[in-house]
């Protein structure tokens, strides 16, 4: 019995450890089929426009650049911002429900313009909110920004 008590007494924290041990080891199992992905955009998009007041449209600005890093390793170049004409950019609310759509000028600039009620808000009150979702694709890369504009 000598020896049991004293092979407890010294492995006390080893016996505390091993559910724990075993438990860590069984959730680290790798599952490839709830991974998702997550993929960088391909342009660097900057919204603007963000409250607006019950009675007026809801104006939206978007730059949107495509990012040459060829110069990122020398620090006189950097990263290029060179702006993505011709973009043509689709507005959703909700994932799915289509509001809109924009496309860019040379310049990379695009301005989405809608009523409230054209973005789902039929009574808009004060603080209530919409999250707009401006989606597209570049080189075969699809890509949504979301943007949430507020009632002032």
């Amino acid at each position: 019995m000598k020896v049991i008590n004293h092979i407890i007494k010294r492995y006390r924290s080893a016996v505390y450890l091993l559910p724990v041990l075993l438990v860590s080891l069984v959730s680290c199992e790798k599952t490839d089929e709830l991974t998702t992905p997550k993929l960088d955009s391909p342009l660097l998009i900057l919204l603007s426009g963000s409250s607006f007041a019950a009675d007026a449209p809801v104006v939206v600005q978007g730059r949107f650049y495509q990012l040459d890093k060829s110069g990122i390793l020398d620090h006189t170049i950097g990263i290029d911002s060179i702006p993505m004409g011709n973009l043509a950019v689709t507005v959703y609310v909700n994932h799915t429900t289509e509001v809109g759509s924009i496309t860019t000028g040379s310049d990379g600039r695009a301005t989405f313009t809608a009523s409230w009620a054209d973005i789902g808000l039929s009574s808009p009150a004060s603080n209530n909110q919409v999250r707009l979702e401006f989606a597209s694709e570049l080189n075969g890369v699809p890509f949504r920004k979301y943007h949430t504009v507020t009632v002032r």
